[in-house]
Protein backbone atom coordinates (compact mmCIF):
# COMPACT_ATOMS: atom_id res chain seq x y z
CA UNK A 1 0.00 0.00 0.00
CA UNK A 2 1.27 3.22 -0.75
CA UNK A 3 1.03 6.09 1.41
CA UNK A 4 1.27 10.16 0.58
CA UNK A 5 2.51 12.05 3.10
CA UNK A 6 4.48 15.28 3.74
CA UNK A 7 7.68 15.01 5.54
CA UNK A 8 11.19 16.53 6.94
CA UNK A 9 13.87 14.56 6.85
CA UNK A 10 15.57 14.70 10.13
CA UNK A 11 18.88 12.42 9.72
CA UNK A 12 19.99 10.73 6.38
CA UNK A 13 22.19 7.25 7.57
CA UNK A 14 24.66 5.94 5.06
CA UNK A 15 22.81 2.11 4.15
CA UNK A 16 25.15 1.14 1.10
CA UNK A 17 27.28 2.48 -1.47
CA UNK A 18 24.45 3.77 -3.20
CA UNK A 19 21.65 3.66 -0.83
CA UNK A 20 20.53 5.57 2.41
CA UNK A 21 18.38 5.43 5.44
CA UNK A 22 16.22 8.42 5.69
CA UNK A 23 14.57 9.37 9.42
CA UNK A 24 11.28 11.14 8.08
CA UNK A 25 9.11 13.04 10.47
CA UNK A 26 6.04 12.99 8.75
CA UNK A 27 2.40 14.12 9.22
CA UNK A 28 0.13 11.17 8.55
CA UNK A 29 3.22 8.42 10.87
CA UNK A 30 5.40 10.19 13.36
CA UNK A 31 8.45 9.39 13.03
CA UNK A 32 9.17 6.74 10.24
CA UNK A 33 12.44 5.10 9.18
CA UNK A 34 12.56 4.56 4.97
CA UNK A 35 15.14 3.87 2.81
CA UNK A 36 16.02 6.05 -0.66
CA UNK A 37 17.05 3.03 -2.74
CA UNK A 38 20.03 4.69 -4.92
CA UNK A 39 19.74 7.83 -3.48
CA UNK A 40 23.53 8.40 -2.60
CA UNK A 41 23.99 8.48 -6.86
CA UNK A 42 24.77 11.71 -8.40
CA UNK A 43 22.01 10.87 -10.98
CA UNK A 44 19.42 9.65 -8.66
CA UNK A 45 16.03 11.21 -8.35
CA UNK A 46 16.03 10.76 -5.21
CA UNK A 47 18.84 12.60 -3.98
CA UNK A 48 17.56 16.10 -3.35
CA UNK A 49 14.83 14.78 -1.28
CA UNK A 50 17.68 12.71 0.84
CA UNK A 51 19.11 15.28 2.77
CA UNK A 52 18.43 16.79 6.08
CA UNK A 53 16.02 19.41 6.44
CA UNK A 54 14.70 18.78 3.20
CA UNK A 55 10.25 18.92 3.27
CA UNK A 56 8.73 17.39 0.44
CA UNK A 57 5.37 15.12 -0.15
CA UNK A 58 7.09 11.85 0.01
CA UNK A 59 5.20 8.47 -1.20
CA UNK A 60 6.27 5.63 0.55
CA UNK A 61 5.62 2.09 0.57
CA UNK A 62 6.17 -1.26 3.19
CA UNK A 63 8.32 -3.68 2.42
CA UNK A 64 9.21 -6.51 5.32
CA UNK A 65 9.92 -4.08 8.05
CA UNK A 66 10.66 -0.79 6.65
CA UNK A 67 8.90 1.88 4.13
CA UNK A 68 10.97 2.68 0.82
CA UNK A 69 10.61 5.85 -0.93
CA UNK A 70 9.29 5.64 -3.99
CA UNK A 71 9.18 8.91 -5.26
CA UNK A 72 9.47 12.49 -3.51
CA UNK A 73 8.35 16.44 -4.75
CA UNK A 74 10.46 18.49 -2.87
CA UNK A 75 8.98 21.46 -1.43
CA UNK A 76 12.07 23.39 0.23
CA UNK A 77 15.59 22.25 0.77
CA UNK A 78 15.87 25.29 3.21
CA UNK A 79 19.42 25.33 1.41
CA UNK A 80 20.20 28.87 2.86
CA UNK A 81 20.56 27.01 6.27
CA UNK A 82 23.98 25.08 5.10
CA UNK A 83 25.50 28.47 4.04
CA UNK A 84 26.04 29.61 7.55
CA UNK A 85 27.78 27.68 10.12
CA UNK A 86 26.49 29.00 13.30
CA UNK A 87 22.68 28.93 11.61
CA UNK A 88 23.62 25.50 10.49
CA UNK A 89 24.02 24.19 14.38
CA UNK A 90 20.88 26.26 15.56
CA UNK A 91 18.81 24.26 12.90
CA UNK A 92 20.93 20.58 13.46
CA UNK A 93 19.71 21.36 17.44
CA UNK A 94 16.21 21.78 16.88
CA UNK A 95 16.50 18.79 14.31
CA UNK A 96 17.92 16.85 16.80
CA UNK A 97 15.26 17.40 19.36
CA UNK A 98 12.29 16.86 17.40
CA UNK A 99 14.03 13.53 16.66
CA UNK A 100 14.46 12.41 19.95
CA UNK A 101 10.71 12.54 20.74
CA UNK A 102 8.63 11.76 17.78
CA UNK A 103 7.23 8.12 17.35
CA UNK A 104 6.64 5.69 15.06
CA UNK A 105 2.24 5.70 14.33
CA UNK A 106 2.13 9.02 16.60
CA UNK A 107 1.96 12.15 14.30
CA UNK A 108 2.04 16.07 16.24
CA UNK A 109 0.85 18.13 13.37
CA UNK A 110 1.75 20.90 15.87
CA UNK A 111 5.52 20.50 16.45
CA UNK A 112 5.66 19.62 12.53
CA UNK A 113 4.17 22.93 11.76
CA UNK A 114 6.55 24.74 14.37
CA UNK A 115 9.71 22.87 13.16
CA UNK A 116 8.68 23.94 9.68
CA UNK A 117 8.42 27.59 10.62
CA UNK A 118 11.15 27.28 12.66
CA UNK A 119 13.39 26.13 9.28
CA UNK A 120 11.63 29.02 7.55
CA UNK A 121 12.64 31.59 9.90
CA UNK A 122 16.47 30.14 9.84
CA UNK A 123 16.43 30.11 5.77
CA UNK A 124 15.03 33.15 4.79
CA UNK A 125 14.21 35.73 7.91
CA UNK A 126 16.61 38.21 9.46
CA UNK A 127 15.77 37.24 12.99
CA UNK A 128 17.78 37.23 15.88
CA UNK A 129 18.12 33.01 16.04
CA UNK A 130 19.13 32.75 19.88
CA UNK A 131 15.66 34.14 20.62
CA UNK A 132 13.90 32.06 17.34
CA UNK A 133 15.88 29.01 18.96
CA UNK A 134 14.73 29.69 22.48
CA UNK A 135 10.91 30.09 21.35
CA UNK A 136 11.11 27.06 19.71
CA UNK A 137 11.96 25.50 22.87
CA UNK A 138 9.21 26.81 24.59
CA UNK A 139 6.95 26.02 22.33
CA UNK A 140 8.44 22.53 21.22
CA UNK A 141 7.94 21.71 25.34
CA UNK A 142 4.43 22.68 25.25
CA UNK A 143 3.30 20.58 22.42
CA UNK A 144 5.33 17.11 24.01
CA UNK A 145 3.01 17.86 27.21
CA UNK A 146 6.05 19.25 29.44
CA UNK A 147 5.12 23.18 29.32
CA UNK A 148 6.77 24.79 32.91
CA UNK A 149 4.30 26.42 34.78
CA UNK A 150 3.89 29.98 34.68
CA UNK A 151 0.69 30.91 35.76
CA UNK A 152 0.54 29.61 39.32
CA UNK A 153 2.62 28.21 41.60
CA UNK A 154 3.56 24.66 41.00
CA UNK A 155 3.65 23.50 44.60
CA UNK A 156 0.55 24.90 45.50
CA UNK A 157 -1.68 26.36 42.89
CA UNK A 158 -1.34 29.72 44.18
CA UNK A 159 -1.78 32.34 41.66
CA UNK A 160 -0.92 34.98 44.34
CA UNK A 161 2.92 36.09 45.23
CA UNK A 162 4.46 34.83 41.59
CA UNK A 163 7.02 37.01 40.52
CA UNK A 164 10.38 35.96 40.04
CA UNK A 165 10.97 32.77 41.71
CA UNK A 166 10.89 29.01 39.93
CA UNK A 167 11.79 25.39 40.77
CA UNK A 168 15.38 24.93 39.97
CA UNK A 169 14.95 21.39 39.05
CA UNK A 170 12.06 21.88 36.38
CA UNK A 171 11.69 25.58 35.59
CA UNK A 172 8.44 26.51 36.55
CA UNK A 173 6.96 28.89 38.81
CA UNK A 174 7.12 28.84 42.49
CA UNK A 175 5.49 31.68 45.14
CA UNK A 176 7.06 33.37 47.76
CA UNK A 177 5.20 31.58 50.23
CA UNK A 178 6.59 27.95 49.38
CA UNK A 179 10.18 29.51 48.89
CA UNK A 180 9.87 30.87 52.48
CA UNK A 181 8.65 27.38 53.91
CA UNK A 182 12.21 25.62 52.15
CA UNK A 183 11.15 24.71 48.78
CA UNK A 184 14.18 24.95 46.67
CA UNK A 185 13.83 27.75 44.19
CA UNK A 186 16.24 30.45 42.12
CA UNK A 187 15.12 34.05 41.23
CA UNK A 188 15.69 35.22 37.86
CA UNK A 189 14.19 38.50 35.77
CA UNK A 190 10.49 38.73 35.93
CA UNK A 191 10.45 40.37 32.80
CA UNK A 192 11.78 36.71 31.78
CA UNK A 193 8.35 34.99 33.15
CA UNK A 194 6.30 37.62 31.41
CA UNK A 195 7.78 36.76 28.26
CA UNK A 196 7.27 33.04 28.85
CA UNK A 197 3.65 34.12 29.02
CA UNK A 198 3.35 35.75 26.33
CA UNK A 199 5.17 32.92 24.27
CA UNK A 200 2.94 29.87 25.53
CA UNK A 201 -0.27 31.92 24.77
CA UNK A 202 0.68 33.09 21.31
CA UNK A 203 0.93 31.81 17.73
CA UNK A 204 4.57 31.37 16.88
CA UNK A 205 4.69 33.54 13.79
CA UNK A 206 3.48 36.83 16.38
CA UNK A 207 5.88 35.85 18.88
CA UNK A 208 8.72 35.86 16.49
CA UNK A 209 8.17 39.49 16.01
CA UNK A 210 8.96 40.71 18.95
CA UNK A 211 12.01 42.00 20.34
CA UNK A 212 13.78 40.81 23.31
CA UNK A 213 17.21 42.04 24.57
CA UNK A 214 19.90 39.27 24.42
CA UNK A 215 19.78 39.69 28.24
CA UNK A 216 16.11 38.77 28.78
CA UNK A 217 17.10 35.81 25.78
CA UNK A 218 19.62 34.57 27.83
CA UNK A 219 17.53 34.06 31.09
CA UNK A 220 15.04 32.41 29.06
CA UNK A 221 17.93 30.21 27.63
CA UNK A 222 18.52 29.42 31.56
CA UNK A 223 15.23 28.57 32.36
CA UNK A 224 14.45 26.32 29.18
CA UNK A 225 18.25 24.50 29.76
CA UNK A 226 15.95 23.12 33.15
CA UNK A 227 12.94 22.43 31.67
CA UNK A 228 15.05 20.37 29.26
CA UNK A 229 17.41 18.48 30.98
CA UNK A 230 13.89 17.51 32.67
CA UNK A 231 11.94 16.18 30.45
CA UNK A 232 13.96 15.02 27.28
CA UNK A 233 15.67 11.68 27.54
CA UNK A 234 19.41 12.34 26.16
CA UNK A 235 18.92 16.30 26.17
CA UNK A 236 22.63 16.13 28.15
CA UNK A 237 24.36 14.53 25.46
CA UNK A 238 22.98 17.21 22.53
CA UNK A 239 25.18 19.74 21.43
CA UNK A 240 23.37 22.71 22.85
CA UNK A 241 22.70 26.34 21.45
Amino acid sequence: MFIETDAVVLKNIRYSDSDSILILFTKKLGKVSAIAKGSRRSNSKLLACSQPFTYGSYMLYKSSSMFNISQCDVKDTFFDISKDLKTLSYASYVLNLTKNVVVENQTNNRLFALLLKTLYCYAYKEYDFEYVTRLFELKYLDYIGYRPEVTKCVSCGSKDGIGNLIQPENGSCICSDCASEGQPHMRIDPTTLELMRYITGSEFNICVKAKVSPFIVGQLKKVLRLCLRANVDGYEEQTTY
